[in-house]
């Protein structure tokens, strides 16, 4: 018969379990601290200019800051530390073009979670929670093509690649969508 776990212990894990709470401007800094562990390790490999454009162009405080005017924001944290960050919001509001793209479609931006935070369902449960925010029955990702990890995650929670832009100097974004209801 297995032990049960002491007082103590129930409040450790309780206190370690993320909590997922809407990103405030005063999460910036954390935001942008964030985006400085995930991208290298994650796009490095698949073309290191185009990480280093990332964390130059799209983990910057005025791009957080111009981004929480018109997308959501939801960071998961553990012990009062941001660990994790999504963001969602509708195409035609994004501060960028997308020349290649038809359409409007609901977009998760980011879902990202920290290195030393993975494997414990925390981008799971902020992807679950996108799901039911979002303001229409389908969830549009991009992916950078190489990026085999985040391609994985997506097809197992029922994403779908339904298209592929290029501007022939960066790796390929590919689209995926879900339908959610």
């Amino acid at each position: 018969m297995a032990e049960r776990p002491s007082l103590v212990e129930v409040r450790a894990q309780r206190a370690s379990r993320p909590v997922l709470r809407p990103a405030a401007t005063d999460d910036i800094p954390a935001l942008v601290a964030l985006g400085r562990a995930v991208v290298p390790p994650t796009y490095g490999p698949i073309d290191a200019a185009y990480a280093q454009r990332m964390i130059d162009e799209w983990w910057t405080p005025a791009v957080f800051t111009r981004s929480m005017q018109t997308n959501r924001h939801l960071v998961a944290e553990v012990h009062g530390e941001v660990v994790a960050l999504s963001s969602f919001g509708r195409l035609s509001r994004s501060y960028r073009e997308f020349p290649y793209v038809d359409g409007d479609r609901e977009v998760m931006w980011k879902l990202y979670v920290h290195p030393d935070h993975h494997g414990r369902g925390i981008g799971s449960r902020l992807l679950a929670e996108v799901e039911t925010l979002v303001e229409g029955d389908e969830l549009w990702l991009e992916v950078v093509d190489g990026n085999d990890q985040a391609f994985g995650f997506y097809r197992a929670r029922g994403f779908t690649e339904v298209e592929r832009s290029s501007d022939g100097q960066w790796p390929d974004d590919v689209w995926m969508r879900k339908v959610l209801r």
